[in-house]
């Protein structure tokens, strides 16, 4: 991308945040998020072909396959809807999107306000507090509240909790703090919120520019989250896990390349192809989930790492069926009647079409 391009683009997303329109931008991309496919109740027996869908567009993975894999893994179809529907809640905040059905409720009051600049001490992540604007871009709910479905929607890729629930470590105190509260480990939820301060533009982490580059002071905190109704072991909160896992290994590579860098958190950046942060862009991380037209062979280190992601939440399915008693029938063993979990997870990742295809999102959805 050429540096006259690029400020063109910075410019424009400006605009676009007070048109409301970069929301859809984003929304508007592939594989493990919102890919050419509406939501359909999950609960409906209709033959996928010809089942009534409705906005808002949904992931074959965090919704179709997910819900398939719960049944797979001996939940029932009561279960594995509410399985499915709040892994894609985790990112659609609602469902659907008019008349919701699978909402969140948390208290926007207790959203953890950020500290003043003042109170800021110096890190490597914040080099110069004294001469920083006390404004807060990202983490703050006031500064979010516009780009969030609904105020109670705790697990918003806008909202305070953005990093936490879709870039996080496999630690801890990320991921596997989300894990102990799915599974009832845990009484509550304990994760952390990264303040953004800027003078620059209101740039959330999700934005299509570099929030490295609009913002250089970034504090954490870890705080209880406030999670509504959802209750630690609930199905509910099993989704939201579920969803979590696979966008920690879905941003993988960005993880380990924003950590390389020295970065706080990491996020998806508009940058080129040789940037040490390449990883965290859109078109070199979900745009080649489901092949790279450029590849001469079908399977690519994206497709296998799409792949080894939906083992890995089909086994953690699994994992919380075993440890909860909540699942009604066995699980199905990947390596089964043929290894044909395995065979038909790894087509679904290579034969169905790449992620811009017209119809691969459709044929995802068909067999899953």
């Amino acid at each position: 991308m050429s540096k006259r391009w690029f400020t063109l683009l910075f410019a424009m997303t400006i605009g676009l945040l007070l048109a409301g329109g970069l929301r859809q931008m984003l929304l508007t991309v592939w594989a493990w998020d919102e890919e050419d496919i509406e939501y359909y109740d999950p609960l409906d027996t209709t033959p996928i072909e010809s089942r009534a869908t409705v906005s808002p567009t949904v992931s074959s993975i965090h919704f179709d396959m997910v819900g398939a894999l719960a049944i797979a893994a001996g939940f029932s179809v009561e279960d594995a809807a509410v399985i499915q529907a709040y892994s894609q809640a985790t990112d659609s905040e609602e469902l659907p999107a008019v008349n919701p059905v699978y909402t969140f409720d948390a208290d926007p009051a207790n959203y953890p306000a950020p500290p003043p600049i003042a109170a800021v001490s110096a890190t490597p992540y914040c080099p110069s507090p004294g001469t920083t604007a006390d404004f807060t871009t990202m983490g703050n709910y006031e500064a979010a509240k516009d780009q969030m479905q609904c105020p109670g929607c705790f697990t918003s890729r806008f909202g305070p909790y953005g990093v936490f629930f879709h870039f996080p470590h496999a630690r801890s105190d990320e991921l596997y703090a989300t894990r102990d509260w799915a599974l009832g480990r845990a009484p509550e939820l304990t994760g952390a919120v990264i303040y953004a301060y800027s003078s620059t533009a209101q740039s959330f982490y999700q934005e299509a520019i570099n929030i490295y580059e609009s913002s250089d002071c970034f504090v954490s905190r870890t705080v209880k989250i406030d999670t509504g109704s959802i209750q630690p072991g609930s199905l509910e909160a099993l989704g939201i896990y579920l969803h979590s896992l696979g966008d920690n290994q879905s941003h993988g590579d960005c993880i380990a390349a924003a950590d390389s860098e020295g970065k706080l958190f990491a996020a998806h950046v508009t940058v080129g192809p040789m940037d040490p942060l390449a990883s965290c862009s859109w078109v070199t991380s979900h745009a080649v989930e489901f092949g790279n037209p450029n590849a001469p062979d079908p399977e690519t280190p994206d497709t296998l790492r799409t792949f080894n992601g939906i083992l890995v939440v089909y086994d953690a399915l699994i994992a919380y069926g075993a440890e909860t008693g909540r699942n009604v029938y066995k699980p199905i063993p990947v390596d089964a009647e043929g290894n044909h979990i395995y065979d038909t997870v790894y087509a679904f990742v290579h034969d169905t079409g790449l992620a811009e295809s017209a119809d691969g999102p459709m044929n995802r959805r068909i067999m899953a």
